[in-house]
């Protein structure tokens, strides 16, 4: 989607919904970045079918939202990118910080919405039933030893895994917790800087001073 399409989308009314079919589905987390700068927050996004999405986001009356939809909008009139670019304070191996942007963090913010609202029990329940109808599938070829205890395996270290799956998630959520805060505190001190101050002129560019005939 164009930038124009976005703007007239996140209008300033109470919510939008939008649909993403085929390669549209790969702008998520760009549409849900500017929606984000635009004062809105992604409330559910429901696979309708494979390839579609139905994306629904509401719009945050806070004031923190208006203070940032006010900074985007000076931004848009100054022509200035739309979504901002922060530095992360993480060092990666060879001790450069790396960058990270509205989109990442827009990822992050969608991960923290599904988790919330379901938790780990979805994945636990796939995991358990994928792992619990392999270890039966065992038990059923137990004549073929070689195989059934290769399916065995799989379905142990799956149950293994639905066990482990609670603490994992957690975990995750709160590394994305910790990244989206970071960001947006990162976000807000970058924008609130004021501008560097203009280069010095340079005396030899002065017209009327020192110019040949003077």
């Amino acid at each position: 989607m164009k930038d124009e399409e976005l703007f007239a989308l996140f209008n300033g009314r109470g919510s939008a919904e939008i649909i993403l079919r085929g390669l549209d589905v790969a702008q998520g987390d760009r549409i849900t970045a500017v929606g984000f700068e635009l004062g809105y927050d992604l409330r559910e996004a429901v696979c309708v079918t494979r390839g579609q999405w139905r994306m629904i986001y509401v719009r945050n009356d806070t004031p923190e939202a208006r203070l940032r939809v006010q900074g985007t909008l000076d931004r848009m009139r100054a022509n200035i990118p739309v979504l901002p670019q922060v530095r992360s304070a993480a060092a990666t191996a060879n001790n450069a910080t790396r960058l990270v942007t509205a989109e990442e963090a827009a990822s992050r913010r969608r991960s923290i919405t599904a988790y919330e609202k379901h938790g780990s029990t979805s994945a636990i329940a796939l995991l358990l039933l994928l792992g619990v109808g392999c270890l039966i599938l065992a038990w059923l070829r137990r004549e073929h030893l070689g195989p059934a205890s290769a399916i065995a395996i799989v379905g142990s270290l799956l149950v293994v895994l639905a066990c482990l799956t609670p603490g994992l998630m957690r975990r995750r959520y709160e590394r994305n917790q910790r990244l989206v805060t970071w960001f947006e505190q990162s976000r807000t001190a970058l924008l609130r800087s004021p501008p560097p101050p203009p280069p010095p002129p340079n005396p030899g560019t002065q017209t009327g001073q020192g110019g040949i005939g003077s």
